[in-house]
């Protein structure tokens, strides 16, 4: 059972510890396929989603360990990172959006991959996130340590939360032509403090 497991327990009551009132959902991914050798492939779990006020917080689960200690490194849990990222929610809206599912287990796949991902560093892609029609000009992410919890330290060792932070194409041309995301990043926190990724948003231009 989920519920049972140690690393997951541990980022449950880290965010339960920043949001006592909110119960969050938790979406199960289907079992990932093993590598043929009996070995699975990595990749996401799960999400949690917590409907705030406003906006939906999505964390994910799985790119650390949950359960028993498997690695050799005693101080990481497992990749030592999770995703979260933060997208508007409507005031009735109880389901959350298929889109940022898909962008959260596309750049998961990426990192498994292969890609380096870190805070820092950002992804360009020519398409509206998750595919996503609505989503406009958003087309692009920036990471960044989550504005709310940073990172936790778990029985299995530190664990990170990256936070997804949309950008526009504009943004993103911007950000690969200055090599760095940092000054729009500075930019968008003071607009909104939590970040959160939402096509409707008024561009930056620097």
């Amino acid at each position: 059972m989920l519920e049972l497991l140690p690393g997951l327990t541990r980022i449950y009551e880290e965010w339960a510890e920043k949001y006592p009132d909110v119960q969050p959902l938790t979406i199960q991914f289907p079992a990932r396929e093993s590598d043929g050798e009996g070995q699975d492939k990595g990749g996401l779990d799960g999400v949690l989603a917590y409907p705030l006020e406003g906006h939906w917080l999505l964390v994910t689960f799985g790119l650390t360990e949950l359960g028993e200690k498997t690695s050799e490194e005693p101080r990481v849990s497992g990749s030592g990172f999770e995703f979260s990222c933060r997208i508007p929610r409507g005031p009735e809206e109880t389901a959350v959006p298929a889109w940022i599912l898909r962008v959260l287990h596309a750049v998961a796949d990426n990192f498994l991959a292969g890609t380096d991902l870190d805070v820092g560093h950002w992804i360009l892609t020519p398409s509206p996130l998750g595919g996503e029609h609505a989503n406009g000009d958003m087309t692009s992410l920036a990471i960044v340590p989550d504005v709310d919890i940073a990172h936790i330290t778990t029985p299995n060792g530190i664990v990170l939360f990256f936070q997804l932070v949309g950008l526009m194409s504009g943004e993103g041309q911007d950000v690969q032509e200055a090599g760095t995301s940092s000054p729009l990043i500075a930019v968008l926190r003071d607009r909104d403090p939590k970040l959160i990724s939402d096509p409707a948003r008024e561009a930056v231009r620097l």
